[in-house]
């Protein structure tokens, strides 16, 4: 067992590194990384979850950062170099103020070290009391002065920043046409599933919820085939077809079974022994006057369709297709919940047979449709009020680029999930301990206390970034706290990462003029104002370019990143541990 002394100029070290790596691809003018894996593939992308998960750090504070931005973006869909900027830039600034408030040497003596761990501590407390007090209370409330508040019941409108939001979002992850053509598709399924204002934000996490559910693979064909269609999709094809073609096209009857139609299934295997020909020829008639019965009774409630997960024999197909009822069998369990769940029709059991309205459901429609090389039925389930079918259907060039696109629509829907979702919008985080340390991770330490909240959003191009640097700086001119006052100073600095980085990979000539510092000082005197990361720009709520991001996923960062802060300060060193022999393993469990 060994242990090493951390300092933060180890976690800035880290920060740096892969900030060198995904700040090219940062913005709507991002280059693209090309990542090859360890088994030869190749991957080009410019999201950074999924660089970073490729990346393989070997020391603990890489893996304690990088599962703190992966935890920060399973929730937001959004943020992960955002959050490496910000904290690459507090790590820097707290490193070069330990330097300065100890004494300059190349070997530490003890009362340094101790005067560093005491300042580290004090950071900490009050990095706490920023999270705990003047973000909530001071930063927050100035901000959301500014805010697009939304009105869910004005559909339009929801649209319309719906589409905005998700623009912004892709922009830079693919080309301009592909970017549009996602959006399109995203708000198109969002406002198909949806049947008014009131269900969006249900809509949005049913789709999240099912994701992979609503999706299908389309490879071989051009993205702009892309589309969403009504009703649900199940990935296999009719195992018979009722004569009738005309059967399946106005009003169709379905029900789904959970279990197979045979009586005599058992759950382990079993023999049965027969004398001769004429016992056999019983068994099959008895088994084959049991199916009837069973078929009859959906007929006579007018089921035409009939679905299982379960294996459908030769005998039952025949006996369907006499019935003029169609069925498809092998589907798997989890689309026919969600079948269920859409159609609020309860599966049949055939235990207990008894066929009730509950068990049948409604559809306008069931027919085949081919699905890049796949047969599958698409039922049309009749719409109701509030949530309401829909299935995606995703094209590309190859199965690789079909992926890359689903998995960026999955995280779209998280972002306007979190425009939309105020259930847990929190203005206070949650917290049990007094002393500046964390309690519990970064994705539950958040709790609704006394807000009302709207959907909201704030003009992009970092605005909000400015905005949080011009009211930390206003803050500090008025708190008598130094430590305080240091906190602020620090994450102001954090935060100006993302604007100075979008300005750096904008298109604008690099000159004293359009220096960074005199955009900012000039974004600082207006009401709002962002950069336009194509062309360097200051733009305002009045550019033709609506950049729209959700207010409660750019809180969630900033605190997420000071909560990592409070925790990377304490660290005061990495003890590793090397596994014990086994006789010595064995030794100590008996004890």
């Amino acid at each position: 067992m060994s242990c090493v002394s951390v300092d933060i100029s180890t976690a800035a070290s880290i920060c740096h590194t892969v900030c060198s790596i995904l700040q090219g691809s940062f913005g709507p003018n991002a280059l693209h990384n090309m990542i090859s894996t360890a088994t030869g593939q190749v991957l080009i992308t410019s999201d950074g979850s999924t660089i970073i998960k490729s990346l393989h750090l070997s020391h603990p504070v890489g893996n304690l950062i990088m599962d703190a931005v992966q935890s920060h973006h399973a929730i937001t869909g959004d943020g992960t170099k955002t959050f490496l900027l910000m904290l690459r830039e507090a790590l820097q600034t707290i490193h070069n103020i330990c330097e300065k408030e100890t004494t300059h040497s190349h070997i530490k003596s003890q009362v340094q070290k101790g005067q560093e761990q005491q300042l580290r501590i004090q950071m900490s407390q009050a990095f706490y009391r920023l999270l705990d007090h003047t973000l909530p209370e001071v930063i927050l409330p100035s901000i959301l002065k500014h805010a697009v508040v939304t009105d869910i019941d004005n559909l339009p409108q929801v649209r319309e920043y719906c589409l905005n939001t998700v623009r912004t979002f892709l922009s830079g992850k693919f080309t301009a046409r592909v970017v549009e053509i996602l959006t399109e598709i995203v708000c198109s399924i969002i406002f198909k599933t949806a049947a008014d204002g009131k269900h969006v934000s249900t809509a949005v996490l049913q789709l999240i919820d099912d994701f992979e559910l609503v999706w299908l693979e389309v490879p071989g064909k051009p993205v702009s085939s892309s589309h969403v269609l009504d009703g649900v999709i199940l990935q296999r094809d009719f195992a018979v077809k009722a004569e009738n073609p005309d059967a399946l096209k106005d009003s169709v009857t379905f029900a789904v079974l959970e279990t197979t139609l045979e009586p005599n299934k058992t759950e382990t295997p079993s023999t049965l022994y027969v004398r001769n020909e004429d016992e056999l020829s019983l068994v099959h008639s008895w088994k084959q006057q049991a199916v009837q019965a069973m078929i009859k009774e959906l007929e006579s409630k007018g089921v035409n369709v009939l679905l299982t997960s379960e294996h459908v024999s030769d005998m039952v197909l025949y006996l369907c297709k006499a019935a003029n009822i169609s069925a498809v069998h092998h589907i798997p369990k989890e689309e026919l919940q969600r079948l269920c769940r859409l159609s609020t029709l309860q599966p049949l059991v055939v235990s207990s047979w008894d066929v009730d309205s509950i068990n049948v459901g409604q559809a306008k429609f069931c027919k085949q449709i081919t699905c890049g090389q796949n047969r599958c039925v698409h039922i049309g389930l009749k719409e109701g009020s509030g949530i309401r079918a829909a299935q995606g259907l995703v094209c590309g060039p190859n199965p690789g680029l079909c992926k890359l696109f689903i998995n960026a629509m999955h995280n779209a829907l998280k972002v306007v999930r979190m425009w939309l979702d105020v259930t847990y919008w929190n203005c206070r985080p949650r917290s049990t301990v007094n002393d500046g340390s964390l309690n519990g991770s970064c994705h539950d330490s958040f709790d609704l206390t006394n807000c009302d909240i709207k959907p909201s959003l704030l003009l992009g191009g970092g605005a909000f970034e400015i905005l949080v640097y011009r009211h930390l700086c206003e803050h500090v001119e008025n708190t008598r706290d130094s430590k305080l006052s240091v906190a602020c100073k620090v994450l102001s600095e954090a935060v100006l990462s993302v604007p100075r980085t979008l300005h750096a990979n904008s298109h604008i000539p690099k000159c004293s003029m359009n220096s960074f510092p005199r955009l900012l000082a000039r974004a600082t005197m207006r009401d709002c104002a962002g950069i336009d990361g194509y062309s360097g720009q200051l733009i305002d709520s009045n550019a033709a370019a609506r950049v729209y991001e959700p207010i409660r996923a750019k809180y969630f960062l900033l605190c997420h990143v000071v909560q990592l802060l409070q925790q990377i300060l304490r660290i005061d060193s990495l003890v590793s541990v090397k596994h014990l022999p086994e006789s010595d393993q064995l030794d100590s469990d008996s004890d």
